[in-house]
């Protein structure tokens, strides 16, 4: 819109009001654009500064990682022989989930670990209602059968044992 002022000067006032609100928007976007552009060449320039393993210390860790000796876990097997039922497994604060049972033996992983050096004797209690309930070890010859109304407890000694 073109006004005249006292001095018959044209302005133009409106005009340029809009172009300079246009370019502010083009501005930031070209900014992004810019650094998204520095970023990239920065990004670029350090990946291919710094050296990359070698395949000789690549395997060497590998072979590390799995010649690393981890305790075996607590763990219990539980399953029945005949009928179905629900219980749950206690060790000191710890309470299973409930574990509806059948002949398949379900693993009970207990949080503990097992002992570094000495064995350690735990109280184990079985919680719920069910008829031929065993417990088995997949480590070692354990193998209990209960019935269970209520809560049975059971002893086991969790002997120290490595994966190696």
């Amino acid at each position: 819109m073109a006004l005249l002022d006292q001095g018959g000067i044209v302005m133009r006032e409106s005009a340029s009001q809009g172009q300079a609100q246009q370019q502010r928007k083009i501005s930031p976007m070209v900014a992004g654009l810019g650094a998204a552009v520095v970023a990239s060449a920065v990004t670029l320039v350090i990946m291919m500064s710094s050296p990359s393993p070698s395949p000789v210390a690549v395997a060497d860790q590998a072979a590390t990682a799995s010649t690393q000796c981890q305790m075996v876990p607590r763990k219990l097997l539980v399953s029945t022989t005949v009928g179905s039922g629900t219980v749950r497994l206690r060790a000191g604060s710890y309470l299973s989930p409930p574990i509806a049972l059948s002949t398949r033996p379900q693993a009970v992983v207990f949080p503990l670990p097992r002992p570094e050096t000495t064995p350690v004797e735990e109280v184990i209690s079985i919680e719920g209602n069910a008829n031929d309930v065993v417990i088995t070890s997949e480590v070692t010859d354990l193998r209990r059968v209960f019935d269970v109304v209520g809560a049975s407890a059971f002893s086991v000694t969790w002997k120290p044992m490595k994966t190696c």
